[in-house]
């Protein structure tokens, strides 16, 4: 094994802490479970319910006139 070493804040520390804590785990094996869940996850999950969502508005030229309006007002 490789040793990584970083610095974190003392609020990301104690966020970290606790997590492992809470799982009843090292902080060494909750950063090596969390770096290696990242490193593989690169695969869009297809049951995400954000892909099933439904859109509704107007259909047109002016939808996105229309959408920045709603968003940001009209600038008077």
């Amino acid at each position: 094994m490789k040793v990584v070493q970083t610095t974190v804040s003392p609020e990301e520390h104690a966020l970290l802490v606790a997590r492992a804590r809470r799982a009843q785990r090292s902080l060494k094996d909750l950063l090596r479970s969390i770096i290696r869940s990242y490193l593989t996850s690169d695969d869009v999950n297809a049951d995400d319910p954000f892909f099933n969502l439904k859109f509704k508005g107007k259909k047109g030229e002016r939808g996105s006139v229309e959408h920045d309006v709603a968003l940001y007002g009209t600038g008077e």
